[in-house]
């Protein structure tokens, strides 16, 4: 199926080889979806996991951004650029917003398994440096060590409805979203001067573990060099704001902060639980996640895989919605991310029940863009690139 999905050529010059998304539904470059496929490919095709993320990085503007999204079919054009934030309505080759930043993460993962190409850790460091000291300088204005999102797909759950109180009639799913950009490109994409242009930006919880999580990895492939202290140190401080700023000790969940003023935005999704996956968190905080939340029958223990959103919220909705996502079916990305960190906490029994319900689900309905987690149902596109990330939970918690 990936290699159904690999699309590669050239344009402008410069060689592009990704795989898409879906075939019928999202031919584009994503994000985090090119991290997540090289994650995959690296156990199955290391060349093509290399080529994928050398792709991404090259996509990167000069300044460090890495794009939401890169066209390298041909350039965003009228039909297309509306529903993108581009920085011009014409012409535009990718995205001026950016997406979770798992890059530096995932570039380690393809790194360790090349062992045909022992250079590639190192090819991509300047490109890496580059990319998180910009989310650094760009996205934390106030210096607190969490990094702001400016539109709701910028952390990849385009319509959770964990962003309602935050961005109001600007939603992703509503027409104000298009006012939104619209106001952003008139800014030229400078994002500090969104943010202090008006109020609707989120210091988002999942966005900053992919950061604290990619932190880590990229100290970890500039080794010896004096520059592995201070992406190390940004981690702890990332991870330490997380704790200090956004854990709601009533709940134990982490709560997203929205606008100047910080307010948190308590709504529990999957989000609220992604800090789970970060080791440096003490455990207890850690362990409230998996047993307050994650194994509570009328919260996240679903029968097939993690619902993005509580069970328990009036925003819960299981099965497909034709203009909504991230409102309560559960995909195979958040399985990935917080098993393996339940089974590193001694949940290992636990954490492989979960991953028996997310195969059955696939093994009868395919690689589908999600599920619903009640029936195990398949809804959105088919053929959806990520959802093969079970074949890497499988290889670390089976």
């Amino acid at each position: 199926m990936l290699r159904g999905n690999w699309r590669e050529g050239v344009r402008d010059g410069v060689h592009f080889a990704y795989t898409c998304p879906a075939p019928r539904r999202y031919v584009h470059q994503w994000y985090w979806d090119s991290c997540f496929h090289a994650i995959v490919w690296s156990r199955i095709e290391p060349r093509r996991a290399r080529a994928e993320l050398r792709t991404l990085l090259r996509a990167a503007g000069e300044d460090g951004l890495v794009p939401h999204t890169v066209f390298w079919d041909r350039p965003a054009r009228w039909r297309r650029a509306p529903l993108y934030a581009t920085l011009t309505v014409r012409g535009s080759g990718a995205t001026a917003s950016t997406q979770t930043p798992l890059l530096a993460l995932a570039w380690e993962r393809v790194a360790e398994a090349s062992v045909d190409a022992p250079g590639f850790a190192a090819e991509g460091l300047d490109g890496l440096r580059r990319h998180y000291d910009w989310l650094a300088r760009e996205r934390d204005p106030d210096d607190d060590g969490l990094l702001s999102i400016l539109h709701p797909d910028e952390s990849g759950l385009d319509d959770s409805p964990k962003y309602a109180a935050a961005f109001g009639w600007m939603q992703h799913d509503r027409p104000g979203y298009f006012v939104s950009v619209e106001r952003a490109r008139r800014l030229g994409y400078r994002s500090r001067a969104v943010m202090a242009a008006g109020d609707r930006h989120v210091e988002d919880v999942l966005f900053n573990v992919a950061y604290a999580l990619s932190l880590r990895a990229l100290a970890r492939l500039l080794g010896e060099s004096p520059h592995a202290a201070v992406y190390r140190a940004r981690a702890e401080r990332t991870e330490r704001a997380l704790v200090e700023r956004c854990l709601d000790e009533r709940s134990g969940l982490f709560f997203d902060l929205a606008g100047a003023a910080e307010r948190p935005l308590r709504v529990s999704t999957w989000s609220a639980l992604a800090p789970l996956a970060l080791t440096g968190l003490p455990d207890d905080v850690r362990r409230r996640l998996v047993e307050e939340h994650l194994l509570h029958p009328r919260r996240y223990r679903a029968p097939a895989g993690i619902p993005s959103v509580a069970m328990d919220e009036p925003a819960f909705r299981a099965g497909f919605d034709r203009f909504r996502t991230w409102r309560g079916p559960a995909w195979v990305n958040s399985a990935w991310l917080l098993l393996p960190a339940m089974a590193d906490l001694g949940y290992e029994t636990e954490a492989a029940d979960i991953l028996r319900g997310v195969l059955a689900a696939i093994d009868r309905e395919g690689f589908r863009e999600y599920y619903n987690p009640h029936t195990g149902r398949g809804h959105g596109a088919r053929d959806f690139g990520w959802s093969t990330l079970v074949v890497d939970l499988v290889g670390r918690i089976a």
